[in-house]
């Protein structure tokens, strides 16, 4: 398979393309060339003296075992073994140098892929599975950076090595060197075919891997919800049905290359098996005639013959992992050629001064695939004020919030702040300016403290207990454990849903943004829960323009004006007592609200006594 080489180079030329993904991952390579210089460099030391052990063992047959010098024997030795000694201490030089280049390169094409990822839209990760992505920041730049860099050095030296062995073997035997290549042109083919049809089957491999690392990492966030409604059975066999995809596509893979490996390895060795018998043939013929055909010569071209082999296996198994890496590559550029969408302005303009006044100006937008959400939709937002969303799930009051803070960008028309469209300011800027608390806290794994100050990473200590005391949230904390140093777990899990909501409140009035969004914060606690949120909300929206969104109207009856949405356009708007007076769609939500949770109460009071 030494015409696999040709195989290589035509892969690796093919990388000139500046599409070509092979090429882009060679710039992260390029970053560090003095390493990847001493790479090649001792790769190719250790390959000299790897050439050099059939010449040191053809002078010891020749002049020092058929000549009878034993007082050269000694010395034949110490070469050989100060040849090998040095091939595996060139190799063992190369494998630490390359690990290290290895890894910064992983380093690097992992954080350009993590910074991506965090520049994408919203809608990106609506479409996917989070462990299919982390299946592609993990797996798949190892497979993609492992085949350059193991290609590039292996592919080089095992050239250079077949170039120096074959121009070595046509100067002491032609016609025996033009048999050890013959079948190295049905190796080629053979590996070209191969290579497009294992690129096919790795990329289901991967793409089954990425399906299972997705799975897991549901069932591991989920868990939960699975042990209480007890889907453990339908769990196991999804996961079952993922890993067994994964299993036979992995072993379609690994069965071509069964076949393709081994195959062609027999077919190049097929040259070996030449050698011997015309070598053999020729070296009787010579010791019969006299002829300078020697046995060191044999023994010397046949080391040769087989040293031949060792590159052509190598760029064998390069051809199987070029068709793995190709394969991921597409998965990793997928990510770093998605477009961001949402990008901040050339000249972003300064952030108003003060407190703004939201305004929606005519807008007009749509979810991908999706009937449009709003429709020449207009309201103000007074600043300082709280302006609240009420109406039926898809009315539009959550993709309001979105696209104020940029998550989407408008259709048509605007998103005003101060009078500047929302597209004018540094995206970074727009963003730290709102403070979010949405109706799922999100908290890291970490301390109290360490969540805190994600809000504003120089806060002390005592500016954190005055957040946490506006947020009605320093009463709990300050009974745990360590206080604001207690570690709360992934995801808050340590703590209530109350108690997580109240830190993110606590965050937000630690940031003291001058706009806050509420969405839906208190839709999954409870009635004594919620009083205490709704205290510590009434403290966060104080001086600040803020926008809630609420199904749940008992939350919004102080707010400044209460805006009904259906269907993307406003059906009335007002404060709470003037829409109630108006008997609108506004009070037939309230009354038909306050009559269910009458009969809740009731039905729950009822409950109790028949078990009392």
């Amino acid at each position: 398979e030494g015409v696999i080489a040709l195989h290589y180079l035509v892969s690796m030329v093919s990388a000139l393309n500046p599409e070509s993904p092979f090429r882009r991952v060679a710039r992260y390579l390029l970053r560090y060339r003095g390493l990847f210089i001493l790479t090649l460099s001792l790769a190719v030391g250790s390959t000299l003296f790897l050439v050099a052990i059939p010449q040191v063992i053809k002078w010891i047959v020749d002049s020092v075992i058929g000549a009878g010098r034993s007082d050269l024997l000694l010395w034949g030795v110490a070469a050989l073994t100060g040849c090998y000694f040095l091939r595996d201490a060139f190799n063992s030089l190369r494998i630490r140098v390359n690990n290290t280049l290895e890894q910064r390169v992983l380093v690097d094409l992992r954080g350009d892929l993590h910074a991506r990822l965090l520049q994408l839209p919203v809608g990106y990760y609506d479409q996917r599975q989070t462990g299919e992505i982390a299946s592609r920041v993990i797996e798949d730049v190892q497979n993609v950076e492992r085949a350059l860099l193991d290609g590039t050095e292996q592919g080089t030296v095992s050239l250079l090595t077949l170039g120096a062995i074959t121009t070595i073997l046509f100067v002491q035997q032609p016609m025996l060197a033009a048999l050890v290549l013959a079948p190295l042109p049905i190796v080629f083919v053979m590996g070209r075919l191969h290579f497009k049809a294992g690129r096919v089957l790795w990329k289901n491999t991967r793409e089954a891997a990425g399906a299972l690392n997705g799975l897991l990492m549901e069932n591991i966030s989920g868990h939960r919800l699975i042990s209480s409604f007890a889907l453990g059975d339908r769990e196991r066999g999804r996961f079952r049905e993922a890993a067994h995809l994964l299993r036979d596509t992995t072993l379609k893979a690994m069965y071509r290359w069964s076949l393709h490996g081994p195959g062609t390895n027999f077919i190049a060795s097929l040259g070996a098996v030449a050698v011997m018998g015309v070598g053999g043939s020729l070296l009787m013929q010579s010791q019969a005639s006299g002829g300078d055909f020697s046995l060191g010569d044999f023994i010397s071209f046949f080391a040769y013959c087989s040293l031949v082999y060792e590159p052509v296996s190598r760029l064998n198994q390069l051809n199987q992992l070029l068709s793995a890496a190709r394969a991921s590559s597409d998965r990793v550029f997928e990510i770093l050629d998605h477009p961001v969408e949402i990008e901040s302005p050339a000249e972003p303009k300064p952030f108003p001064v003060g407190v703004p006044e939201i305004r929606y100006e005519k807008v007009n937008y749509g979810y991908p695939g999706r009937p449009p959400v709003l429709t020449d939709f207009s309201l103000t937002l007074p600043a300082g004020k709280v302006t609240a969303l009420v109406g039926h799930t898809g009315a539009g009051k959550t993709t309001l919030a979105n696209l104020l803070l940029r998550y989407y960008d408008v259709t048509s028309g605007h998103v005003m702040l101060g009078g500047v469209d929302v597209r004018d300011f540094d995206l970074g800027t727009l963003r730290q300016q709102i403070g979010l608390v949405a109706q799922e806290p999100f908290l890291f794994n970490g301390t109290v403290a360490d969540n805190l100050r994600l809000a504003r990473s120089g806060a002390s200590d005592a500016d954190m207990v005055a957040a946490l005391e506006a947020a009605a949230a320093w009463d709990f904390v300050k009974q745990l454990p360590d206080g604001i140093n207690t570690q709360i777990g992934e995801r808050g899990v340590r703590l209530s849903q109350g108690e997580k909501q109240r830190l993110t409140i606590a965050r937000v009035i630690l940031r003291n943004p001058p706009l806050v969004i509420l969405d839906e914060a208190t839709a999954s606690v409870d009635t004594i829960t919620e009083n205490a949120i709704q205290r510590a909300l009434g403290n966060l929206v104080q001086e600040r323009t803020t926008l809630v969104i609420a199904h749940r109207l008992s939350t919004v009856r102080r707010a400044d004006q209460i805006v009904v949405l259906a269907h993307g356009h406003i059906v009335e708007k007002g404060t709470h007592d003037d829409l109630i007076a108006h008997n609108g769609a506004y009070a037939k939500l309230w009354h038909a609200q306050a009559q269910a949770d009458q009969h809740t109460f009731e039905g729950t009071h009822t409950h109790t006594h028949t078990h009392t």
